[in-house]
């Protein structure tokens, strides 16, 4: 069983996303819009093992990241992780929630639907990252929390 609990510091989660291949630079500053940090630690060892961000990114509630460390994949924390971004998310309000996502098939076991870049809101920095579409396919996606 998995612990996830809010967190003020970006830094560890920023690192962990980094090394999970997400475009974030390590920073101990969160991004501007940030709502909300979450993380899970190995209860034994007190390493990091999964985290989330919720953002404001144009006025649209925003899932920034979410990573799970290699080696604890699989076993149910991304999927707890996405369920306590999403109920925050709609406890502030959200009627929708957005994601730019790398693996979109993994967000559509849980409802999420992808969009036509041409018909998301301007949520995505994608298109000014030397990595986009060079190795780097990612997808905009939805979900109706209401």
């Amino acid at each position: 069983m998995y612990q996830i609990v809010p967190t003020q510091f970006f830094y560890p989660l920023s690192q962990l996303y980094h090394d999970s291949g997400l475009e974030v630079t390590p920073s101990q500053e969160a991004p501007e819009g940030t709502l909300a940090l979450w993380r899970c630690d190995d209860p034994e060892t007190g390493a990091l093992l999964g985290a989330a961000t919720l953002q404001m990114r144009a006025g649209h509630f925003v899932l920034a990241h979410l990573a799970v460390a290699e080696g604890h994949r699989g076993q149910g924390l991304g999927a707890e992780l996405l369920a306590v971004a999403e109920t925050q998310a709609a406890r502030l309000g959200a009627k929708t929630l957005w994601l730019v996502g790398k693996v979109p098939e993994y967000y559509k076991q849980f409802h999420w639907q992808q969009v036509p870049r041409d018909q998301a809101p301007p949520i995505s920095r994608c298109l000014t990252c030397e990595q986009f579409q060079v190795d780097c396919f990612p997808s905009v996606m939805r979900k109706q929390l209401v």
